[in-house]
């Protein structure tokens, strides 16, 4: 079929309708056709259908807004988040219970084996000292959908799509009277919702549409919100709840602004009709006292803003893009690339291997989920995006496994800015977290809860099933993204003004906790657990020095008395530091060679189980490693082996990935990632979900970029990895602009396993002495001139870099 025929037959499918055309020719077709052609973004995704329920919607964000947008294109609902949005479940919050009084019979209870009389005991003295029961968090929720709903017609073809670089979303059909547009962002420059609705393309302007602001929220829900305030009137639209529970609520007000036509108020509902394009502004914002609303200030502000779309967009694009730039993975994805969502996932789907371009885009996805989540807080369990009340675990910060894991990205991944708002969640919490110490065990320093709504830190999710106040390593492993940020950025200001200080009130609180030694003068951590796991042996989680306490402490006192011995601080307390550390229990061997969940000998291991807390001296820390300490690195290796997927949550997943770039292990890297991309966790629009095919949840997609870079890179101060995960069947790539933790950044990485050749270039930001190593082994080392540099070992170099002066080596692979 040559050109002329394959457009004549496309002009007749067209006019059939898109389903037919797609049966007739396949999406390969359709992908040529110049309707679908010429929208395909440069770097994003498309789709070829309608969302039919909100959990497959397109997702925008600055940060602080965000919006979800879904439905037929004659139809379309716009679902309005705001990152501080979180419904009100008490009056007043509930403080922990005064358990320290108590700990000395919980510990003797455990000492004797008596692990779970000892749990129900904390428990009934928690009710004794006023405990209430187990406590939600506040849910994390929407704050109103948006319909604009048009006269139905025969879509002739359809496309929605996202552009990862400049965050915006596109909707485009096409009917018998022209093309039309629908176009959306979320202003990272101006802190404004922007949509456009406008006849691309035809003789007739839009005819009509109607405008509604909707409540969302369902009848049995509605308890703890006052019957909400939803008005319209000629170019603006206006919504204010106020909740049930304390004096708190929010506002939305939306700015609508036609070109020709004319505004009408039809059964409370705006109609527009003849317009050639209509311009929407709007904004969310919480309100400390809702009986003062903003809607006059916010009102002017809006007015303020240019009704132009390509006029907002311009710095939007370029703040947005800034961000988004800084990396790229390139798989040679080639012709794939231009594939819709839905078919790269039904491809992926039927093949074992991980297909190049989905994993292409899977990246960049991260990265833009990451990048429009992040504002004054990082993203919870669903970024920024839900479309339901109270969703599954409140929708809220967990702090067990998987904040820690969308955090994963965020300095390797180049987007320093997540770290602040991590910083800011953490900092906030920490006067609740000293009240934790103080009444769970009469302690000082800092103990963080197991969760949060990001407003309240105490301690008071727990019950019989999940005794999470018995965990003790939380402030510790929330610790790790904020001294990773200071390896890989070196910024001196953030050691001391926020991580020294955060990082001593967590030793504090081990110098007080840890008071119990055995006979071989080692602390104990009792109470203890991990996460969520119990003991093979026993029918109750609540148990003795489970490996994870014992390996965070460890990192935590490491990396403060490395901090201080440098820059000379803390002379006073460095001892007694020091002394602590030495008396830390070491880990143990199961016999089957598995490193073991719990370090005492009376617990025995249960493999199938989601989390892996206590491979945490292998990720995120770094104290097992096959140089340091082979045997436990075996042990290691083999208990990731031996862990099964309980549920099938994602999570687990991404975890084992992530331990398994760091165990140099491709085969349990690639292995993981494949059942990730085909197992039926990702939405067409290429968000994520917890469970195969249910649960909306952005543990997968935030997580997803680090465990592609820790595939390829891996780094800590004065040693830089290449492809320590990465074997033939991701045979050749680029990589840009990741980040190592030794203040470097690699500028590009490109490997070619078929032709044994690596090409990178390294940019300092200080001047180091750094051991370059690649552990598959080099035949050659050279300069980009061709100068040859001198291999120490067969598997490792030593450079001699300089501040900001980038360096381009081609590393030559044994064959």
């Amino acid at each position: 079929m040559d050109r002329r025929d394959f457009l004549k037959c496309t002009g007749l499918a067209l006019a059939a309708g898109p389903f037919w055309f797609r049966q007739t020719f396949g999406e390969a077709a359709v992908a040529r056709s110049p309707f679908v052609s010429a929208r395909i973004p440069q770097r994003g995704m498309y789709s070829l259908r309608p969302a039919t329920r909100w959990e497959e919607a397109l997702v925008a964000g600055n940060g602080t807004l965000g919006i979800l947008v879904y439905g037929d294109p004659f139809r379309e609902r716009i679902i309005f988040n705001h990152e501080l949005l979180y419904e009100p479940l008490r009056d007043e919050r509930v403080p922990p219970p005064h358990l320290a009084p108590y700990l000395p019979h919980i510990r003797a209870l455990l000492l004797e084996g008596r692990y779970r009389e000892a749990v129900h005991y904390s428990l009934e003295m928690a009710q004794r000292e006023g405990w209430p029961g187990m406590l939600w968090t506040d849910p994390y929720h929407p704050a109103f959908a948006l319909v604009m709903e048009m006269p139905p017609a025969t879509p002739l073809d359809y496309l929605r799509r996202t552009a990862f670089d400049t965050g915006e979303i596109g909707v485009f059909w096409q009917t018998e009277t022209g093309v039309y547009t629908r176009r959306a962002f979320v202003s990272r420059t101006d802190g404004v919702v922007v949509l456009e609705l406008a006849a691309e393309t035809g003789v007739l302007p839009l005819v009509s549409m109607h405008l509604e602001v909707q409540d969302l929220r369902p009848p049995e829900q509605r308890e703890g919100y006052h019957p909400p305030e939803i008005t319209a009137e000629p170019g603006w639209l206006y919504y204010r709840c106020a909740y049930v529970h304390t004096h708190r609520g929010y506002e939305g007000l939306v700015r609508v602004v036609p070109t020709g036509g004319t505004q009408t108020l039809q059964n409370g509902r705006l109609l527009i009709q003849g317009a050639q394009r209509v311009l929407l502004l709007a904004r969310v914002w919480p309100l400390d006292n809702a009986a003062t609303p903003r809607r006059e200030a916010e009102r002017a502000a809006l007015a303020t803003l240019p009704a132009d779309y390509e006029t907002l967009l311009a710095p939007h694009a370029a703040a947005h893009g800034s961000l988004f730039h800084r990396m790229a993975l390139d798989l040679e994805g080639g012709e794939d690339r231009q594939q819709s969502s839905e078919t790269l996932l039904a491809k992926q789907q039927a093949q074992d291997h991980i297909l190049p371009a989905l994993l292409e885009k899977l990246f960049d996805m991260g990265r833009y989920v990451l990048i429009s989540s992040c504002g004054h807080w990082p993203p919870n369990l669903v970024a920024l995006w839900t479309g339901e009340w109270r969703p599954p675990w409140s929708g809220d910060f967990t702090l067990d496994a998987n904040l820690n894991l969308q955090m994963a990205a965020a300095n390797i991944g180049a987007l320093p800015e997540a770290v602040a708002s991590f910083t800011r969640l953490i900092e906030g919490l920490l006067d609740d977290w000293r009240d934790n110490a103080r009444q769970l065990y009469g302690c000082g320093g800092v103990l963080s809860g197991s969760r949060t709504d990001g407003r309240c830190g105490w301690h008071t999710h727990f019950n019989a099933d999940y005794p999470l106040h018995f965990w003790t390593a939380g402030a510790g492993w929330l610790a790790h993204p904020m001294h990773e940020y200071v390896d890989v950025y070196g910024d001196e200001t953030y050691v001391h003004q926020h991580l020294l200080p955060y990082l001593k009130e967590i030793a504090h609180f081990y110098k007080d906790f840890l008071t119990v030694t055995d006979t071989a003068g080692h602390v104990v951590f009792v109470p203890s657990y991990s996460p969520e796991n119990h003991p093979g042996n026993l029918d109750t989680p609540g148990s003795i020095n489970a490996t994870m306490d014992i390996a965070v402490c460890r990192e935590v006192l490491s990396t403060l008395i490395a901090l201080c011995e440098t820059r000379g601080l803390e002379t006073e307390n460095l001892p007694s530091w020091k002394a602590l550390l030495r008396q830390l229990p070491p880990y143990l061997i199961n016999e089957d060679g598995a490193l073991k969940e719990w370090a005492h000998e009376g617990l025995t291991d249960h493999y199938n189980h989601r989390h892996l807390s206590h491979l945490y001296p292998v990720w995120p820390g770094h104290e097992i490693t096959p140089e340091a300490t082979p045997e436990l690195f075996a042990a290691a290796r083999n208990a990731a082996y031996l862990r099964g997927h309980e549920n099938d949550s994602a999570h687990g997943l991404v975890h084992l990935a992530l331990i398994g770039a760091r165990l140099k292990d491709p085969e349990l890297a690639y292995r993981s990632l494949r059942d990730l991309l085909r197992n039926g966790y990702l939405l067409p629009s290429l968000f994520s979900l917890h469970y195969p095919g249910n649960v909306y949840n952005a543990d997968l997609i935030n997580s997803l970029p680090a465990i592609v870079i820790e595939m390829l890179i891996y780094s800590r101060p004065g040693l830089l990895e290449l492809l320590p995960a990465i074997d033939e069947r991701l045979p050749r790539g680029t990589l840009r602009g990741a980040q190592a933790r030794t203040q470097l950044q690699i500028d590009r990485l490109h490997w070619d396993l078929p032709a044994r050749r690596l090409e990178v270039t390294l940019n300092a930001r200080k001047d180091q002495s750094l051991t370059l190593r690649v552990r598959r082994g080099l035949e050659a080392l050279t300069l980009a001139d061709g100068t040859p540099l001198p291999l120490q070992t067969p598997t490792e170099a030593q450079l001699q870099l300089k501040a900001h002066h980038p360096v381009t080596l081609t590393l030559y692979l044994k064959r």
